[in-house]
């Protein structure tokens, strides 16, 4: 996985937010996994239209001072959910040239 991996939610996977614990579901399935509060919005990030790099660029604006620890639980998260299937890599984005995907002040969520 690279920063210009773009994640998106495997197909039949969805989210239960109980008060204290988040819990992800597949259809038809027997499985649940739990997310901690983190990983729920991560994988709620990975809609296949943004990168890996835009999804901790997104975290690291909301947790100031956490940069170098964003970066590793954004990574860390998506792994661990593409491992479990519920993520999928649907590919990589060239960035434009001359396009700084770090200065975008673009925010589509």
């Amino acid at each position: 996985m690279t920063p210009q991996t773009v994640p998106r939610q495997a197909f039949g996977f969805f989210v239960e937010e109980m008060e204290a614990e988040n819990v992800l579901y597949r259809l038809g399935a027997h499985k649940a996994i739990h997310l901690n509060d983190t990983a729920t919005v991560i994988w709620k990030l990975c809609d296949g239209s943004r990168t890996v790099q835009d999804i901790i660029n997104l975290l690291k604006e909301e947790y100031p001072g956490s940069e170098a620890a964003v970066a590793a639980d954004v990574r860390e998260a998506i792994e661990l959910l593409v491992s479990e299937g519920t993520l999928l890599e649907a590919g990589s984005v060239a960035p434009a040239e001359g396009d700084n995907p770090s200065a975008r002040t673009d925010h589509p969520c």
